[in-house]
């Protein structure tokens, strides 16, 4: 029997080859067939490309792509294009969308403290619904709607504004506002501790300041009505109506003649007495040294006046000194003052 003969079946060489080839295009039928389901299935979604000019720091195959903090796809694939731009493919999530077309903007930002970079998509102003195999341009015109927001981006930024910014010029200006600013300390805390001075002994409520503020504006009617008054009665001099050239002579007199020549007096006076207040200033000077301590001097002179008031008592014919002579031993002087027993 042949080694590809059967018991019991009838088949020659040419059959059985034939059987063969068909088993085994079946198998490589199937085996395509759940590959190629299995790559869809693990590929859900849409695939859309992004022809940029320019690509974040760390965005590489694998990174992460949100919208609105939530999580919608990944990169799968970066390839140069021409002009020295690059092509993006992005796998999102359909559903996960919400309403986003192709005027989409892109941001490479930083995922998080430690700087690892994603995308972030933002909705545009409006456009075509996205599909699979969409090809977004974000060059020429359209590269404003790509924002390189990467850790590394904002170190080169701040880099460039250390640089351009910190100058000796600018140190010098920084230095010259501090100073001009500590020049106004004095007049802040001037106003400060007015503001509070104020606060402070501001007791009564507004109510009772507005109400209290009533009679000043009665008092400010009466003014103005009493200010009118005597406008009216300067109007109704009769001199002012009748002989008004000789009050305009009196008036030309006390301004023109009398003011002047007041000024002249006292100017003259104080140029003659200067010397006058000069002496008067040197003496006023040794007065002073006279008395060195004048608390002390006046503390000596009230116990001065104390003990005379208290050494001469007023006895009702006036004062009488207030004092005791022994003059026992002294005949001569007490024989014709006290008489011949002697005494005090």
């Amino acid at each position: 029997m042949p080694n590809y003969g059967m018991p019991g079946v009838a088949v020659d060489r040419g059959r059985a080859m034939k059987v063969g080839a068909i088993a085994v295009a079946v198998v490589l039928a199937v085996t395509a067939v759940w590959y190629g389901l299995r790559t869809v299935r693990s590929e859900e979604g849409i695939r859309i490309s992004l022809h940029t000019e320019q690509i974040g720091d760390g965005v590489l195959e694998g990174t992460q792509v949100r919208m609105n903090g939530v999580l919608v796809g990944k990169v799968v694939e970066i390839d140069p294009a021409e002009r020295g731009t690059q092509r993006i493919t992005l796998q999102l999530d359909d559903s996960r969308l919400f309403g986003l077309d192709d005027s989409m903007l892109v941001d490479y930002a930083p995922q998080n403290l430690f700087g690892i970079s994603e995308l972030e998509l933002r909705h545009g102003s409006g456009g075509a619904p996205l599909r699979t195999g969409a090809l977004i341009d974000l060059t020429g015109k359209n590269s404003d709607a790509v924002y390189d927001a990467t850790m590394g981006s904002l170190l080169r930024s701040v880099s460039t504004v250390g640089g351009s910014v910190l100058t000796p010029q600018m140190a010098s200006a920084i230095a010259q506002a501090a100073a001009d600013v500590e020049a106004f300390t004095p007049l802040a805390q001037a106003l400060i501790t007015a503001a509070r001075t104020v606060a402070d002994n501001q007791k009564m409520p507004p109510s009772e300041l507005l109400g209290a503020l009533g009679p000043a504006f009665e008092g400010g009617g009466q003014f103005a009505g009493a200010a009118v008054e005597v406008v009216d009665v300067i109007r109704s001099i009769q001199r002012l109506q009748q002989d008004r050239p000789a009050y305009d002579e009196g008036v030309d007199l006390v301004v023109n003649k009398l003011l002047p020549t007041l000024s002249e007096t006292l100017g003259q006076a104080g140029t003659q007495l200067s010397g006058t207040t000069d002496v008067l200033a040197g003496i006023l000077a040794v007065l002073a040294q006279m008395v060195p301590a004048p608390q002390q001097t006046a503390s000596d002179l009230t116990e001065l006046l104390q003990r005379l008031r208290s050494a001469m008592p007023d006895t009702g014919n006036g004062p009488v000194l207030n004092v005791e002579v022994d003059l026992r031993g002294v005949p001569a002087v007490a024989v014709p003052l006290l008489g011949a027993g002697g005494g005090r």
